[in-house]
């Protein structure tokens, strides 16, 4: 079992009021299944759910209700799509932990993949639903599709272990608007300060060249296609400004080949790996301009 999750996991189960012996936690998988992992993933899914549906009630769900429940197409709007690559995202990653955290409850992994897809899917879509009756949002159903795009990439990962050679990263840099939100009296959160976030798909590429080629190219650098947008808050005014979409073409370090066997350098080494670090970049759009040092 990896160290952090577990360690994670164990906390869960003593908060609960549990003592789970070494066999309920970490038996052979055919001797019993480990209850208490079991019981400790089930109480972090409804704990989860439960912290998520408190922050949304205070953060986002305190303006003025709707008269009725309504859905609205809300692509390309001032901040370019770059909400739409986060729920891409948040789907991708809800189904990777859901997978990762069933395979250690003994769940057979075809069935810890249906079941985290569809854990994913109905967690994201509460709150699109609860969105549906307030006036500031609505029910997007364009966010449905891409909280949908992002969990079936996770499913394609694993039905597929060939595609993991693509994976989507991120990375995430305050934005000066940011930085200066307190002085147009507002308080925007990280989540929406889309400026300064970036999504990306990194391409494992020496695992995809022929062996002859292989060689050429250095197996910890991968190639990575991103997506982020200039301003859309002025940072003088704090006004809503229409950004423009930014196109790039990175190359970044692939943690997953940094040297070491830890264990837990080996699990800390995969979670990084969906994180693209700072690094040269070749940015197409609005304008092609080489960028020593993005972002």
């Amino acid at each position: 079992m990896r160290p952090l999750a577990r360690a994670l996991l164990l906390a869960i189960a003593v908060a609960a009021g549990a003592r789970p012996s070494a066999a309920q936690w970490a038996g052979p998988c055919d001797k019993g299944g480990r209850p208490a992992t079991r019981a400790a993933v089930a109480t972090a899914a409804v704990a989860g759910n439960a912290a998520l549906l408190l922050y949304f009630k205070q953060a986002w769900w305190s303006g003025e209700r709707a008269d009725h429940f309504f859905v609205k197409s809300d692509w390309d709007q001032w901040f370019r799509d770059q909400d739409k690559f986060g729920h891409a995202w948040g789907g991708y990653q809800l189904t990777e932990a859901g997978v990762e955290l069933l395979d250690m409850a003994c769940v057979s992994r075809k069935k810890a993949v249906l079941l985290s897809a569809a854990y994913a899917a109905a967690f994201q879509l509460q709150i699109e639903v609860w969105d549906g009756f307030y006036k500031t949002y609505g029910f997007s159903y364009p966010d449905i599709l891409m909280n949908t795009a992002g969990a079936s990439l996770a499913v394609l990962h694993e039905h597929a272990p060939g595609t993991r050679a693509v994976l989507p990263t991120f990375w995430y840099t305050p934005t000066a608007a940011w930085h200066r939100r307190a002085e147009h009296g507002g308080n925007p959160r990280a989540t929406t300060d889309y400026s300064g976030q970036s999504y990306w798909l990194s391409v494992d590429v020496d695992t995809l060249l022929p062996d002859g080629a292989s060689r050429y190219w250095p197996g910890f650098v991968r190639l990575s296609l991103g997506h982020s947008i200039t301003d859309w808050v002025d940072p003088n005014t704090g006004a809503a400004i229409r950004a423009r979409r930014r196109l790039l073409v990175s190359l970044d370090i692939d943690p997953r080949k940094l040297p070491g066997n830890h264990p837990a350098w080996r699990f800390a080494k995969r979670q990084l790996a969906y994180l693209h670090f700072p690094s040269p970049a070749l940015q197409l759009t609005p304008k092609l301009e080489g960028i020593a040092w993005y972002p």
